[in-house]
């Protein structure tokens, strides 16, 4: 007679047996929030910078964007510090609560020590992007670092349209590519008012992500 054999019954796994991470720094926090803030105020300016020069005749200064990369940082001070403050009303408000929470958002006493911290970096935050929005090196610098992605952008565009719609190019053994096709110069006029028509999509589509 054949038994089968019983499948040996495993213990329930004890979560508590695994490590506890280390809660970040404060300054840990601050860090990572102003280099996402920064990032974003730089994408803001590059689509206005973009917007500018497809816009503008003359040329390039980026004195001409001094006050809009002020302005870009001003409006991230400006959110951080409504966060502070909203985090602030939250932790008052959750302050001798013991009832069980209702949904996510309906803080209780032991919430207000998170809801602290949360202030604390968000007026942190706020306070170093308005002593960063108040130095003219970095502004020059923050301008600087707009203009390169800017012209990234700009330059994958046209390069991506030349691979696409301009005819194959033959060298001229020097490394120096050139054109040797019989329609160059009958379609040149209209290849180049494409290509003036993709770069005001261009700057239609930076306008939108603003």
């Amino acid at each position: 007679m054949w038994f089968r054999r019983k499948k040996p019954v495993s213990k329930p796994f004890d979560f508590s047996t695994l490590p506890q991470a280390a809660p970040a720094s404060l300054e840990d926090m601050v860090s990572e929030s102003i280099m996402l803030a920064r990032f974003a105020a730089r994408m803001a300016l590059k689509n206005q910078i973009i917007i500018g020069v497809l816009r503008n005749s003359r040329a390039y200064d980026p004195a001409d964007y001094t006050d809009a990369a002020r302005d870009v940082l001003d409006e991230i001070v400006e959110e951080s510090e409504e966060s502070a403050r909203l985090a602030w009303e939250e932790r008052e408000a959750a302050e001798g609560r013991v009832a069980l929470s209702k949904h996510q958002h309906d803080y209780t006493e032991g919430d207000t020590a998170n809801l602290k911290r949360r202030e604390d970096v968000h007026s942190t935050v706020a306070s170093r992007l308005q002593a960063l929005r108040d130095d003219d090196d970095y502004i020059a610098g923050f301008i600087e670092s707009a203009r390169d992605a800017a012209w990234t952008d700009i330059a994958l565009a046209i390069s991506a349209k030349l691979d696409r719609d301009w005819p194959t190019l033959a060298s001229d053994g020097h490394g120096v590519e050139l054109d040797t096709g019989p329609e160059y110069a009958q379609h040149r006029a209209k290849r180049l008012r494409q290509l003036s028509r993709d770069l005001t999509q261009l700057s239609r589509e930076a306008k939108r992500t603003k």
